[in-house]
C-alpha cells in the first residue's frame, strides 16, 4: 500500500490554470495525506496508553471490607452482651440487616416517621461495652431547648441514628444499640478543642432516644 502514486497521478491530470491553486491542491492534498496517516497509526497510539494501576485502591478496599467483616462479629457479641446483663429478650427487640438493634422502651402510637419529615427527639448517648456502659458521651439535655431537630434521613448522621429514626414514630423511646460500623468507625469521634476521642475507633454505642414530634 503506497501512498505517493495516487497522489502525483491525480496531480498529474488537473489542469490548475496557475500556481497559487497548484499550491493549494498540493496543500489540501498534504493534509490529507497527514489526516490518514494519523488515523491508519491511532490504533498503534492507543496501544502504548497504559491502563491505570487500581491496586492500591483495590488492596485499601479489601482491607476497609475485612476489617469491617471482623468487627460485625465483635460488636454484635458486645450488644448481646449488654442485652443479656439488662435481660432484654428477643420479644423485646428487633435486630435490622445491617446489625443495628432496637429495644421498645415505650410504644409510641403518632406519626410514623419517613424521609423527609422534621423529627424532634430527646437523646442520651452512652456506651454499650459493660467496663463504660453508665458513661454518657452526649445528651440532648445540654442543648439550650433540651432536644434535637433534624430532617429524617436527610440530615447527614451516622448510618445507626438514621436507620433506626425511619423505624420509629412520635411517642416512641427506644434503644438504639449501634455497631461501630453503623456509628464512627475505625476513625472515632474526636473533640476537636482538647484533640481526645470522645468515642474510641470500632466503638459500638447506643441512644435511649424518644420521639418528641415528627411535623406532617
Amino acid at each position: 500500500f503506497r501512498l505517493t502514486p495516487p497522489c502525483c497521478l491525480i496531480w498529474s491530470c488537473l489542469p490548475f490554470p496557475n500556481n497559487l491553486m497548484r499550491r493549494l491542491f498540493r496543500f489540501s492534498a498534504q493534509a490529507w495525506l497527514l489526516g490518514l496517516f494519523v488515523l491508519c497509526a491511532s490504533p498503534v497510539l492507543w496501544s502504548c496508553n497504559k491502563s491505570v494501576d487500581n491496586s492500591a485502591n483495590d488492596a485499601a478496599v479489601k482491607t476497609a471490607q475485612e476489617h469491617e467483616d471482623k468487627y460485625k462479629v465483635i460488636d454484635d457479641t458486645i450488644i448481646q452482651g449488654y442485652l443479656k446483663r439488662h435481660k432484654y429478650t428477643a420479644a423485646t427487640y428487633q435486630r435490622t440487616a445491617s446489625g443495628l438493634y432496637l429495644v421498645t422502651l415505650t410504644a409510641g402510637t403518632g406519626t410514623q416517621i419517613v424521609t423527609g419529615r422534621q423529627v424532634s427527639v430527646k437523646y442520651t448517648g452512652k456506651f454499650v461495652s459493660a467496663a463504660t456502659e453508665s458513661k454518657v458521651f452526649d445528651t440532648s439535655d445540654n442543648a439550650p431547648t433540651k432536644s434535637f431537630s433534624f430532617r429524617a434521613g436527610i440530615t447527614n448522621l451516622i448510618p445507626g441514628w438514621t436507620e433506626g429514626v425511619l423505624l420509629m414514630r412520635q411517642g416512641d423511646r427506644k434503644l438504639l444499640l449501634i455497631p461501630s460500623y453503623l456509628a464512627y468507625g475505625p476513625s472515632g469521634a474526636i473533640n476537636q478543642s482538647t484533640n481526645t476521642y470522645v468515642i474510641a475507633p470500632d466503638t459500638p454505642i447506643l441512644f435511649d432516644m424518644e420521639i418528641l414530634t415528627v411535623a406532617p
